[in-house]
């Protein structure tokens, strides 16, 4: 690792391929399974299941792809030729699942969504092991992640923008049309992959220094979780992705039944709050080096339960403050998405010391399963709920008044228990500066 400060053009080479994963993931969660049941014709069961099974064989593939990773030793680097390998990986998934035309069956659902969540993965875990061999400055890290922040709100950013600038540029019948929508998506996916790949690639160098391979096992995982550090940092995690995705699986009804949002209105907010995420990278980088990056994430917690607080007590109907607030809530949100990954960067120098072993692959592959962990985990336990509440999704007259408050709770109040139990969490994180400066010292790679 190089303790020195990385050049602009060299965080942005890094940062440039979240904005195509970003706009891949957002759509495989809320465009292709309406896609797929409603333009192609699937039966909709069938779609839910085919998106839970992948998504829960998708948490085994990130532990084993992590282990590879550290094994691997090659002239190009340890992380560039994974890179290179989960392009066309995420190309191929892409192609089947966005420009499938009707009549596409089960196998090819299937088949895409595995090549896409396995592509993914690789990217996501490559470009993390990149940005933590950037530099090992502590400082710097937190500019290294403000960047890989800021692109994936582009890439949130310009995805949602596809739905409102297509009926612009070709007509509301054929913009209207889903198929055409999806395949617009694909399309960027497929074209600026591969160029933000290759800037990445030929732009950033890995440290030339060999070090230790060692065949990954459930023992290196089970030691990994030995360090306090690791602990603290995915308990929060974990605690992070079921707030969000407790809020996901209700924030429809949520807005439209109890405070009277227009459904179109909706995803206005959300590209509102996309932006003001992407925007406000820097200041968590700023935060982060002032204050340490344990206690900037805990401002995030806090700052996002106050604006679900906020969101609570909003009056029905108004759609200045439902807009405003977006701001805040966009700003608090990205914290959760950058300081964890730069954080867990800092983790591995403390492993490093600890096991001699290099496992910054392993590492953030726990701490990518843990982000889905949370969100799959939470989506059941709201449907559990709402059910048990007799809920009615398809009219907002037919449920009762404990049914509504039910749905309030469950976007707000909840999450924002479990936003200050990962504020609580970080709290005890000790790998501050200080600290990992000594831990750089006793590896000998302090300035």
């Amino acid at each position: 690792m190089q303790p020195g400060r990385p050049t602009v053009s060299t965080m942005i080479a890094l940062a440039g391929p979240a904005a195509p994963m970003a706009a891949l993931s957002l759509p495989l969660i809320i465009y292709l399974p309406e896609f797929f049941s409603n333009a192609l014709g699937l039966n909709l069961a069938l779609v839910g299941l085919m998106f839970t099974v992948v998504r829960l064989a998708d948490l085994a593939f990130d532990p084993f792809v992590g282990g590879l990773m550290d094994r691997t030793m090659t002239r190009f680097g340890q992380f560039r030729p994974w890179l290179a390998i989960g392009v066309p990986v995420v190309i191929a998934g892409t192609v089947m699942l966005f420009m499938a035309e009707r009549g596409a069956g089960a196998i090819r659902l299937s088949v895409g969504l595995a090549l896409g969540y396995a592509g993914y993965s690789i990217v996501n875990l490559a470009q993390m092991g990149l940005g933590t061999e950037l530099t090992s400055d502590y400082r710097q890290r937190s500019r290294v992640f403000a960047w890989w922040q800021a692109f994936n709100g582009l890439g949130l950013v310009l995805v949602l923008m596809l739905p409102v600038v297509l009926p612009l540029m070709f007509g509301e019948k054929i913009a209207q049309d889903g198929g055409f929508t999806v395949r617009t998506m694909g399309w960027f996916v497929v074209v600026t992959l591969p160029l933000t790949a290759l800037m990445c690639i030929a732009r950033v160098r890995e440290n030339p220094v060999a070090r230790t391979s060692h065949v990954a096992s459930l023992a290196d995982y089970r030691s990994l979780l030995s360090l306090s550090s690791t602990r603290l940092l995915l308990v929060a995690q974990i605690l992070v992705g079921m707030a969000g995705g407790i809020a996901s699986a209700v924030f429809i009804f949520f807005f439209t039944m109890i405070k009277h949002v227009p459904r179109e209105y909706v995803g206005v907010q959300f590209l509102v709050l996309t932006f003001a995420s992407m925007s406000s990278a820097v200041l968590w980088s700023w935060l982060a080096n002032r204050i340490g990056k344990h206690r900037a994430l805990i401002v995030g917690c806090l700052l996002y339960s106050a604006y679900l607080l906020m969101l609570f007590a909003m009056p029905p109907g108004h759609l200045l403050i439902f807009y405003a607030l977006a701001l805040p809530g966009g700003v608090a949100a990205a914290s959760f998405d950058m300081l964890p990954r730069a954080m867990m960067a800092d983790v591995s120098d403390e492993d490093r010391l600890a096991s001699r072993h290099d496992r910054l692959g392993m590492l953030f592959a726990l701490l990518t399963v843990t982000i889905k962990l949370g969100q799959a985990v939470s989506i059941g336990i709201v449907y559990f709920l709402l059910d048990l509440l007799g809920f009615h999704a398809n009219s907002a007259t037919a449920n009762s008044s404990s049914a509504l408050m039910g749905v309030s709770a469950l976007f707000t109040l909840v999450p924002l228990s479990l936003y200050v139990l990962a504020a609580l969490t970080a709290s005890r994180y000790t790998l501050t500066p200080a600290r990992h400066r000594e831990i750089l010292m006793k590896l000998g790679e302090a300035e």
